[in-house]
């Protein structure tokens, strides 16, 4: 990977603001001030995808469409499936329980 260099300034970034050569400081700070505020969106984007409530929802979402069709109506076989799993689970904790 080459990197362009025209007297110490990167050419590709300083082509990269619309300027041929090099930038003002009115232009540096105008490009700090946007890498800031894209910053800041991306961690608020970061947090709302991590926050619990949003997880869980999107955990539920996800369960809910496993377990219903685009019209709506339970899948009946997938359904018994989660029941059948449910159960075993059940059973194997109250055996546990019991021999402890």
């Amino acid at each position: 990977m080459s990197s362009a260099r025209s007297g110490g300034v990167d050419a590709r970034k300083a082509a990269s603001n619309g300027h041929a050569g090099p930038r003002t400081p009115a232009q540096i700070e105008a490009e700090i001030r946007r890498t800031r505020e894209r910053l800041a969106n991306n961690v608020d984007q970061i947090a709302d995808r991590v926050k619990p409530a949003n997880v869980a929802k999107r955990g539920a979402d996800s369960a809910k469409a496993q377990l219903v069709d685009g019209n709506g109506q339970v899948r009946a076989e997938r359904l018994a499936a989660v029941v059948a799993v449910v159960a075993a689970v059940g059973v194997l904790m109250w055996r546990r329980s019991r021999s402890h």
